[in-house]
């Protein structure tokens, strides 16, 4: 019986090839992580610029989209919200005559499309507070001007319009963009707005009063004429007189009236504006009477 002596092969290892080996797959693994990293994403409703700390800074000429962008994974891509935003500033400011009021406002603004880097170097993220000091400024300065029954009523377009025009000139050259501003609320003191409630309830009785007048003034005409003799055709042509001079007060006191009109007397076919009117002679338009 032979002997069996199996013989294990020889390994010859190299430790530099396995130290080199090892070197190469820690830096591709490096250099992976660092692709993996390279990509950033801006969203809908975003732009971006790039910052690079080593060279160069704030890139100010390349405006960056939504989308997803590669750069170096040693450069940042900064992110500003260009969407329209709206701020509601409640601010309590005396009238023309000291009387306390308490105004809500809103500044509909945005960032400049295509300047976000030049704002982010001029105000940074917290730009926002330079819109804050100038609404409430704004509003502080041009709600003093007025009486608050002109604030609540009147001349409400016309202050949002001064408002506006601060702001518009304040935001030049801030590399933000103002949209619009509305007066959303107005309150007064609560004696104040008890007084003009009594007011305008008084109002409409004084009208009510006015108009039932005229109509027991219309009926003892009517039988006065009647007394008279006078023939029915006669009577009914002093009625229809007296109607067009009301009518012509209903028209006079609310232009919309004349749409009223039309409305009542259409039959649902063609149109109320009648057959040459500019949107057509098969179509009917509703106007709101704002």
């Amino acid at each position: 019986m032979s002997n069996f002596n199996p013989q294990i092969p020889k390994i010859n290892i190299d430790p530099k090839k396995i130290g080199r080996y090892i070197v190469l797959g820690v830096i591709g693994l490096i250099l992976f992580i660092m692709f993996l990293m390279s990509w950033t994403d801006v969203d809908p409703g975003e732009q971006g610029f790039i910052y690079r700390p080593y060279g160069g800074g704030v890139d100010k000429n390349q405006v960056y989209d939504e989308g997803t962008i590669f750069i170096a994974p040693w450069n940042e891509m900064i992110k500003y919200n260009i969407r329209q935003q709206s701020k509601n500033y409640v601010s309590e400011v005396m009238d023309i005559n000291g009387t306390d009021i308490t105004v809500k406002v809103a500044v509909n603004y945005a960032a400049q499309k295509g300047k976000i880097a030049q704002l982010h170097l001029k105000h940074g993220p917290g730009f926002i507070s330079f819109i804050d000091d100038k609404a409430k400024g704004a509003i502080k300065d041009v709600i003093g001007r007025y009486t608050y029954e002109q604030v609540y009523s009147s001349k409400r377009e016309a202050l949002e319009g001064e408002i506006e025009s601060i702001l518009q000139n304040d935001f030049k050259g801030n590399y933000i963009t103002l949209y619009y501003v509305e007066i959303a609320d107005v309150n007064l003191p609560s004696n104040i707005a008890q007084e003009i409630t009594n007011k305008e309830t008084q109002k409409q009785r004084n009208l009510t009063a006015k108009e039932k007048q005229k109509e027991q003034e219309y009926l003892a005409n009517a039988l006065i004429e009647k007394a008279r003799g006078d023939s029915a055709l006669v009577i009914s042509a002093r009625f229809k007189a007296e109607a067009i001079q009301l009518e012509a007060e209903q028209i006079a006191r609310n232009p919309q009236y004349i749409e009223l009109k039309k409305w009542e007397k259409w039959d649902g076919v063609g149109s109320p504006y009648g057959e040459g009117n500019v949107f057509g002679s098969g179509v009917s338009i509703l106007k709101s009477g704002r």
